[in-house]
């Protein structure tokens, strides 16, 4: 484009030859060769324009681009130096490295690391179906989401503007300082949070069933409600389970396994978890105070189209054959 633009302005200064091309090139600062070219081709009534299409044609034809992608759909993880050796054996061609990666490049093909996704057992797969389609109209403003999360003092990786060239760097420690919480939900509000540091055990998960959600769970919804937490070994202790059956026999519901997609608590401890990192906590106290705080703020209203997404949620499911769902 600035180009362009002081092509125009040596045009305008030739129209009407008022000035030489010596003096539009010390007026324009501009190298003389420059505006001579200008005028060569206002001469032959060519454009200003910049000519495209010069330079070295390309070596990959169609065929040949279609043959990379057929490689790369059967073999995703082949690096371009393969890529090459492949092409050059087919298509009795010699090509070097640095085109064949030109070419993905202008083909819109990037190599991202995976996501990395927990194999889904056969077993769970169809239990999640039959559990989709079971609980699709479940009266979930009934549901208590329940689970743990951790913390760490360190924010983690952060992006930093920089110029071109500069690197920044930022000061980590070895094994980062963190906590951990119970937290749950319902539609009627927030349960009280519960901040450790110890490592959750199943005689400490019982207290905090004990203290932190059972008397709120009552006092939200009676007797009706059902709690809603994933097959954790410490939620499934022999422990846990014989307290729950004495104090709460009627308030368990059965959760697939391998399942945080279809449990919204997950979704809500992300959107915290970026809460938290905005307010830069120095310490732990630091830390849980912010956590304890931004807690505390959510309301009812906020906390709506959590639990109501659950429909949703299992009608994804079950049109995902049971699959992992993006939620």
């Amino acid at each position: 484009m600035a180009q362009e633009v002081m092509r125009e302005k040596i045009k305008t200064l030739l129209i009407g030859d008022k000035h030489t091309p010596t003096e539009i090139s010390r007026i324009l600062d501009v190298d003389r060769g420059t505006v001579y070219r200008v005028k060569k081709r206002l001469q032959t009534n060519m454009t200003l324009k910049h000519k495209r299409g010069g330079g070295r044609p390309n070596l990959l034809g169609n065929s040949i681009k279609y043959t990379a992608t057929q490689f790369i759909k059967s073999d995703p993880e082949t690096s371009v130096r393969k890529l090459t050796t492949r092409i050059t054996k087919t298509k009795k061609l010699t090509v070097s490295k640095s085109t064949v990666h030109l070419t993905l490049q202008k083909l819109k093909y990037s190599k991202p690391f995976p996501v990395q996704i927990p194999l889904l057992s056969e077993k769970n797969r169809l239990f999640r179906i039959e559990w989709a389609q079971k609980n699709k109209f479940k009266l979930w403003c009934r549901a208590v989401f329940a689970d743990e999360a951790s913390f760490w003092l360190n924010r983690g990786k952060v992006r930093m503007w920089t110029k071109s060239g500069k690197k920044r760097s930022q000061k980590t420690t070895k094994h980062s300082p963190k906590i951990h919480i119970w937290a749950a939900f319902s539609s009627f509000g927030t349960f009280p949070l519960c901040i450790f540091r110890q490592n959750l055990d199943a005689q400490f998960f019982v207290k905090i069933l004990e203290w932190h959600l059972l008397s709120q769970a009552e006092a939200f919804h009676g007797n009706r409600w059902f709690l809603v937490q994933d097959n954790d070994p410490k939620h499934r202790s022999k422990l846990a389970q014989q307290w729950i059956s004495e104090k709460m026999p009627n308030n368990v519901f059965q959760w697939p396994s391998q399942s945080p997609d279809l449990n919204p608590i997950e979704n809500l401890f992300g959107w915290l978890k970026n809460q938290v990192v905005k307010q830069h906590a120095k310490s732990l106290a630091e830390l849980e105070k912010c956590i304890q705080t931004i807690w505390d703020s959510l309301t009812p209203e906020f906390l709506e189209h959590y639990w109501k997404s659950m429909k949703r949620r299992c009608q994804m499911v079950a049109e995902n054959d049971g699959n992992k769902i993006k939620y």
